[in-house]
C-alpha cells in the first residue's frame, strides 16, 4: 500500500474517532433531582386522574402508562402521564415519509440511538389539592401537521382552568402528539381502565433512558418535566 493511501486511512481512522468524541461528549455536567418538592407514589390518585385516548389504528397501541407524582412547596400536586408505544414510524406515502423511515425510525435508527428503545410521550396535570380538581394541563401537539414531511413540528400546550377528571386526548401525529380533544364518541376512546398504570420506577426510568444526564450531542433527555427526576421511596 502505497505510503499517500495509508496516511488517508489514518486521516479517516482520526476523524471518525473525533466525531465520536464530539458525539457522545456530555455536554454540562450531571445534575441532581430539584430541590421543594415531595415525590410521591401513590397508585389509586394516579388512577383517578388518569386520561384515555383515542390512538388512530395505524399509529399503533398503548402498551402502558407509567406516572410519577410530586407535591411542590405550596401543597400543589403535579401528575405526569407517559404513555408507550412500542415503536412510531411514518408510513405516509410521501419522500419525505421514506426519508424519515429510512433514517429515522427504521434503517439507520436514529431515533433509537438518540432516545432510547420504543417511543414515550409526556401529559403532566397540575391539581388543586383543596378541590381535587385538575387545574393545569401541559402537552407537545403537532404544529401544521403534514404526514407527508419528513418531521413533525413539536408545539407546547399549557391550559389553565377548572377541567374535569377523565380528560380525553386525541393522538394527532405519527410521533404521539396530542390533542385535547371531547368530540371523539366515547366508543373510540380506549378506557383509561384497559391501559396498565405502573409508577415510573427507576429501573424503567433508566430503561427507556428519559434523563441522560447529562445529554450528548446524540444522546438527547426524552420528554418529561423536571421534577419528575426525583423518585418516590
Amino acid at each position: 500500500m502505497k505510503k499517500s493511501a495509508k496516511l488517508w486511512i489514518i486521516i479517516a481512522i482520526v476523524f471518525i474517532i473525533f466525531l465520536c468524541v464530539i458525539a457522545f461528549c456530555p455536554r454540562g455536567e450531571k445534575e441532581s433531582p430539584p430541590s421543594g418538592y415531595t415525590f410521591i407514589r401513590d397508585d389509586a390518585m394516579a388512577a383517578l386522574y388518569q386520561p384515555s385516548f383515542y390512538c388512530p389504528p395505524g399509529y399503533g397501541s398503548i402498551l402502558a402508562i407509567y406516572y410519577r407524582a410530586a407535591k411542590d412547596e405550596s401543597g400543589t400536586i403535579h401528575i405526569a402521564y407517559h404513555p408507550l408505544w412500542a415503536r412510531e414510524r411514518n408510513d405516509a406515502k410521501a419522500w419525505g415519509a421514506f426519508l424519515s423511515r429510512w433514517l429515522y425510525t427504521g434503517g439507520l435508527s436514529l431515533q433509537r440511538a438518540m432516545f432510547g428503545k420504543g417511543d414515550i410521550e409526556t401529559i403532566g396535570l397540575t391539581i388543586d389539592p383543596s378541590e381535587g380538581t385538575i387545574i393545569q394541563i401541559d402537552y407537545e401537539t403537532a404544529a401544521d401537521y403534514d404526514p407527508r414531511s419528513f418531521s413533525v413540528k413539536h408545539l407546547n400546550v399549557i391550559k389553565t382552568g377548572r377541567f374535569k377528571s377523565p380528560l380525553r386526548f386525541s393522538v394527532v401525529s405519527w410521533n404521539h402528539l396530542f390533542s385535547l380533544d371531547g368530540k371523539v364518541p366515547a366508543s373510540l376512546n380506549t378506557p383509561a381502565s384497559t391501559i396498565p398504570l405502573a409508577y415510573f420506577t427507576p429501573e424503567l426510568w433508566s430503561k427507556y433512558a428519559i434523563w441522560k444526564n447529562p445529554e450528548t450531542l446524540l444522546r438527547k433527555d426524552r420528554a418529561h418535566f423536571v421534577w419528575e427526576r426525583g423518585v418516590a421511596p
